[in-house]
């Protein structure tokens, strides 16, 4: 019997078939999931098998470099606030992938699509961006819903850094407002009632060592300063 012969668009309807199945190969969180690398393994396995090539292009003319400037406030661990100039190149273009049957090049299908990266370096974006336009678009062609979004999953761990940066910011100047405070009420004694008042105001029950934000830390040890003492 002679070998099926394919079109462009059964074969990648077979490559589709393939990578379907290995979405639904794990399980939790009551949806099914794959992990990107199963699944860029099977589609280029499938590729491999039908014979499907994929050339992605970059549309001339459509590149574009641009500086990004983002100045954030942030604060030292003796609570003084100081600007954080970080400078990102965003690269961005227009792209096309091209799907072409290896036994046939005269056949195939052009799809648009767009590249978008942000990185310190411009080669680094453009490298990052292609890197996810290519898995995004893998995963969008063939229709296959993944868990999580390795974007979502990126900025989630930025998040968590950011946090923990400024929590440990935040223990250092509530440290130093901790001892402060305690020569404080040594020479003051009767003031305490008062402190715990004031302190009040910024942590409940005057928990201070609850403060894990470090731009509340920073202005309850200034406000301390400037309201019991003025003089010293």
């Amino acid at each position: 019997m002679a070998e099926e012969q394919l079109n462009l668009v059964q074969k990648l309807a077979k490559i589709r078939a393939i990578s379907d199945v290995v979405s639904k190969e794990k399980r939790g969180y009551n949806y099914s999931y794959a992990d990107i690398t199963t699944i860029l393994a099977k589609i280029t396995a499938g590729m491999k098998k039908y014979g499907v090539s994929l050339i992605p292009q970059i549309v001339p003319g459509t590149s574009h470099v641009q500086q990004n400037v983002v100045t954030n406030t942030k604060f030292t661990k003796t609570g003084e606030a100081y600007d954080n100039t970080v400078t990102e190149m965003l690269v961005s273009a227009d792209m096309v992938f091209k799907w072409v049957n290896d036994e046939n090049p005269d056949e195939y299908i052009e799809v648009p699509w767009f590249v978008t990266g942000s990185q310190s370096d411009p080669s680094q974006a453009l490298g990052s961006g292609l890197t996810y336009c290519t898995r995004y678009f893998l995963c969008n062609y063939f229709q296959i819903a993944q868990s999580d979004s390795d974007v979502d999953t990126y900025r989630s761990k930025q998040k968590e850094a950011e946090a923990s940066e400024g929590k440990a910011i935040a223990e250092e100047i509530i440290a130093q407002f901790d001892g402060l405070l305690k020569a404080y009420l040594a020479d003051n004694p009767k003031k305490a009632d008062d402190v715990k008042k004031f302190i009040s105001k910024y942590a409940k029950n005057a928990n201070y060592f609850a403060i894990k934000e470090p731009n509340l830390a920073a202005k309850l040890m200034a406000d301390f300063k400037s309201t019991y003492m003025k003089g010293e």
